[in-house]
């Protein structure tokens, strides 16, 4: 997987600690996400996370910018996370690496939904020196897929279409009616919100619903 340390807001002024801690920095980002999942980012204010860490203002500072070099740094950590699942998720063929994914993908979301909701909803509009951050996170899972999706296609497993444009497809698409299901967990179980999203993309990669056979 490529690096993502490179990413950060666009205009960042400070220079980091050169021995940072990372527990203070950690204590931090906790205490940034605990308030984003019960507020929301809008309503995040530097002092309340340095209060909620047990710091000051001015530690705050000296391991971040402001409260969006936070957030960015908190949808790293989530993003890294969530693509170490995903791709240890396994599976004998591309199409059945794609329902143990989801799986892994769902299962993720779950133990992670407010904060997974608020990153959704808050990346779009914040720029870092590598565009939108959701623009980026999209891409770095979509670059994940697509080795797989290219293989498919050179073995013929799915229908002769863009590696690239697949997988940003198919990546796009979970991750919006993954918002919508969350939004909706009371008319939509997760077995069937799951046979429905596999069946589509199946569809759409191979002109056949579901993953081709056991994983």
């Amino acid at each position: 997987m490529e690096r993502l340390a490179h990413v950060r807001p666009p205009r960042r002024q400070r220079k980091g600690l050169q021995t940072p801690n990372p527990e203070v920095r950690q204590r931090l980002l906790e205490a940034g996400l605990e308030l984003i999942n019960e507020g929301g980012y809008n309503a995040l204010r530097i002092e309340d996370i340095a209060s909620r860490a047990g710091l000051s203002v001015g530690t705050f500072y000296l391991y971040f910018e402001g409260k969006s070099d936070l957030f960015v740094s908190l949808v790293q950590d989530y993003t890294r996370r969530l693509r170490d699942r995903l791709m240890s998720a396994g599976g004998r063929t591309p199409t059945s690496r794609l329902a143990r994914s989801l799986d892994a993908y769902l299962d993720f979301v779950l133990e992670n939904e407010q904060a997974f909701l608020h990153f959704v909803r808050t990346s779009g509009a914040m720029q870092t020196n590598m565009g939108p951050l959701s623009t980026w996170a999209l891409n770095s899972h979509a670059g994940d897929l697509e080795p797989a999706m290219r293989e498919a296609v050179e073995t013929g497993t799915v229908r002769r279409m863009d590696p690239a444009l697949t997988s940003q497809a198919i990546i796009g698409l979970t991750q919006h009616l993954v918002v919508f299901w969350l939004e909706h967990k009371d008319a939509y179980t997760r077995a069937a919100f799951k046979e429905f999203l596999l069946n589509f993309i199946g569809y759409g990669i191979a002109g056949r619903t579901g993953p081709d056979g056991p994983g």
